[in-house]
């Protein structure tokens, strides 16, 4: 799955104009939820996809009649019958998607696009907010503007952001795009917040046949991966050439080597009992937001009755993915990798929250 920020900005690096459509908001059954942007370039190849059927094929329709006029608009669509079948929405519903022009000739939209390209590899956090007027492009700081916690901003920021300033916590802590209206000056006005993370990290302990199954898959749907072993020849970047990182070294201590936040994705799944139970112990004490361990029921269940021995809650325990990965009747280590890069996908797809650790944990 290739970025679109960086596709934008590649783009416009070859002074071609793009169109970002974007689905701000969505009622009802839709294939795709709000924030999924879809790229097309002027010279009508595009990347990324909205759903599909009709309502794609009428965004791009529309986008060539932006390339020309150069005025930004929102298209709504309600479908229903042969036109839902078409996008997958089976039972019909409504989408909000907001088309606007990023000229390749103009260093203003390619600075933003180059600076959210940086920010996300950092894991900074930070918020997109899109003016949704319809109309002439114009200037980019008259209805973007992109607000980065903790830096100076602007001298004079649009006056259209003011009211919507107060939402900003609550996206930056859901990670989720929001479609919101308010007064300002007189005016009713439309403003998209977008948030801009970093892709989810994947720690995957244990550099075997699956995981090397598992980490191109992962990469390509939009994964950060990490790959953990104590053995060098396992790994080792000619297996894995899609990691974006290899650390070597022994399980007891991961902390030490790789940071796994809140909303990080782990998969364990390494040599034996031994160190797949010292992965787990030390990544339940602060839980992401998955976690997953390959193994048969004899295993998981001398891991977990050790864990409780040793005073992890009963819930925490529960937590844990294992069988991990999706019941597809899997069986090679392509199929067990598909199996679980879907349950990945499905948690990913998920409101995130946050697991709280125990209140008392073991040294």
């Amino acid at each position: 799955m290739k970025d679109i920020y960086q596709e934008i900005d590649r783009t416009l690096g070859q002074g071609q104009d793009v169109v970002l459509a974007t689905i701000v908001a969505q009622k009802g059954s839709a294939p795709r939820a709000p924030g999924t942007r879809f790229l097309i370039r002027s010279d009508g190849s595009f990347e990324g996809t909205i759903g599909g059927g009709k309502v794609e094929a009428d965004v791009l329709v529309e986008a060539s009649i932006l390339f020309s006029e150069k005025k930004n608009r929102t298209l709504r669509f309600r479908l229903t019958g042969e036109e839902a079948a078409e996008t997958r929405m089976i039972c019909g519903g409504e989408l909000e998607i907001h088309l606007e022009l990023f000229p390749g000739g103009d260093a203003s939209p390619r600075a933003l696009i180059k600076r959210i390209v940086d920010l996300r590899p950092k894991g900074i956090k930070a918020i997109l907010a899109t003016l949704l007027d319809e109309g002439p492009s114009g200037q980019l700081r008259d209805y973007k503007f992109l607000y980065v916690p903790g830096e100076d901003q602007p001298s004079e920021n649009p006056t259209w952001i003011a009211p919507f300033r107060k939402e900003f916590s609550g996206v930056l802590s859901k990670g989720q795009p929001v479609l919101l209206t308010a007064v300002v000056q007189g005016k009713e006005r439309k403003v998209f917040l977008e948030p801009i993370i970093s892709p989810p990290d994947l720690f995957v302990f244990g550099a075997g046949h699956v995981s090397a199954a598992l980490c191109p898959l992962a990469k390509r749907v939009g994964f950060q991966v990490t790959v953990f072993d104590d053995r060098a020849e396992f790994a080792d970047p000619g297996r894995f050439p899609d990691a974006d990182d290899i650390v070597v070294r022994p399980f007891d201590r991961i902390s030490d080597h790789v940071n796994i936040g809140p909303y990080a994705f782990v998969v364990i799944m390494t040599r034996g009992h031994l160190h797949d139970h010292q992965v787990l112990r030390q990544v339940l004490k602060n839980p992401p937001r998955y976690i997953g361990m390959i193994g048969s029921r004899h295993k998981r269940g001398v891991i977990f009755e050790a864990l409780k021995q040793e005073d992890f809650s009963e819930d925490l325990i529960k937590a844990v993915h294992t069988p991990i990965g999706l019941d597809i009747q899997a069986e090679t280590p392509e199929e067990i990798a598909v199996s679980i890069v879907a349950e990945l996908i499905q948690v990913r797809n998920q409101s995130p929250t946050v697991k709280k650790s125990i209140k008392s944990l073991p040294q």
